[in-house]
Parts: structure tokens; C-alpha cells; sequence
């Protein structure tokens, strides 16, 4: 899907999905599925922290760079920054499996990994809610210093994506405001957490008392 096909496709969520937006709303809270994205620049800790919440949720864990072609991998291997275009298939794809059934043997509720570093690509991601009526689609965004994450990808093995690509994440982040409204502006659906100068346990530990704080009040 091009950038071009994708913002048609939020032009035109409100007028053929009203219906759908609203369903969820009359679903009782245990027939509805949760899906969390965890998001946030390279090395912020997407990984460890999505796997160790969907392990204490009993959620499905999806890795979101799976889902990457391979000529985006490539890219990001060569210290390549990647454009709108080049993600445009990658979030299509992850926003298609939010709505894919699993398999009975899973969790229906699902924890998938994604930096979703723009307020549009997380407006992608949100359109599953618009099209599956039983779909409640919140976001965690692991916030730390630029500098931070740096030294982290530096340091990290076995992963394609290096320090080189933090600063150029950076530059095109838009950082969520869930303190205003939607209206606003704001994205009041993302838990910012951060992230620089904790470990890993305080990290899961908080993240876990936010999340469940979310879906009791829901």
C-alpha cells in the first residue's frame, strides 16, 4: 500500500465504519480483545518489556519487525533511515493482523512491538478498532533521552538496527500528549512510560500496574 492508499483509507474510516466504531462499546468487557502496542525509538526496550508483559497477561506475543520486508531490514542494516513509504506495507500489515482471528490455542489478546514513531502511523495502527468492533487498541510509548538509546544500540547484540539509526528516529519523532484530549490533539488511548534510568524490572513492574489500570477502568 502506498502513503497515497493509506491516508485515503483514514480519509475515509469515518463514513464507512461508523457503525463499527461504536460496537465496541456495546461489547461486554469479556468479549472484547485487547491489543497493546509497545512503541518507541530503537532500543528503548520494546522487546523485553511487550515479552515480559504479554508472559504476566497470558497475551499473544507478536514481534512487529517480523513483519518488516526484507528490503527494509536490509536498510535498517546499512544504517539507512526508513521513509513513509518504505513503512506504509510494514504498518498495513501489522494493522491486518490486528484483525486476524488467532489461533485457538493462543491468547485472543495480543501484545505486538512497533516503534509507530509518527502521530500518522499510530493512526494506522488505529484503524483496526474502526473495523473490527470488538477490538480495544491501546499504546505504551517507552520514552528515554536520545543519548541514552544511543549508547544501548551501541552496546546491544545480534540486532540489525545500530546506533546510527537512533538520531534519524529522532528527528521525525512525534512524541503522544495523552494528557490532552483527542480533540486537542492529544492521544489519550497511549501510557507513556519512562524509561532512561530504570531497569528493566521497575520498568515491567510499572508498565504492568498501568496497563491493568487501563483495562479495569475500560
Amino acid at each position: 500500500m502506498t502513503v497515497q492508499n493509506t491516508d485515503a483509507a483514514l480519509d475515509g474510516q469515518h463514513s464507512g465504519d461508523q457503525q463499527n466504531a461504536t460496537a465496541a462499546e456495546k461489547k461486554p468487557k469479556n468479549e472484547q480483545r485487547w491489543i497493546w502496542f509497545v512503541t518507541g525509538p530503537t532500543a528503548c526496550g520494546k522487546t523485553t518489556i511487550a515479552k515480559a508483559l504479554a508472559e504476566n497477561l497470558n497475551f499473544t506475543y507478536v514481534e512487529g519487525d517480523d513483519y518488516h520486508p526484507k528490503a527494509n531490514v536490509e536498510k535498517m542494516s546499512r544504517g539507512e533511515p526508513l521513509t513513509d513509504a518504505d513503512r506504509a506495507g510494514w504498518l498495513q500489515a501489522l494493522a491486518e493482523h490486528e484483525t486476524a482471528k488467532p489461533p485457538t490455542s493462543s491468547s485472543p489478546h495480543l501484545v505486538i512491538t512497533c516503534s509507530a514513531l509518527k502521530r500518522h502511523y499510530r493512526d494506522i495502527l488505529r484503524l483496526g478498532s474502526e473495523h473490527a468492533g470488538d477490538l480495544r487498541i491501546r499504546f505504551i510509548f517507552l520514552k528515554a533521552p536520545e543519548e541514552v538509546l544511543v549508547e544501548r544500540a551501541h552496546n546491544r547484540k545480534g540486532h540489525f538496527a545500530k546506533e546510527n539509526l537512533v538520531h534519524s528516529q529522532f528527528n521525525i519523532l512525534e512524541m503522544p500528549d495523552p494528557e490532552k484530549a483527542e480533540a486537542e490533539g492529544g492521544e489519550p488511548d497511549v501510557v507513556v512510560v519512562e524509561v532512561g534510568d530504570k531497569g528493566v524490572e521497575e520498568v515491567v513492574r510499572e508498565v504492568l500496574e498501568r496497563v491493568r489500570g487501563v483495562m479495569e477502568r475500560e
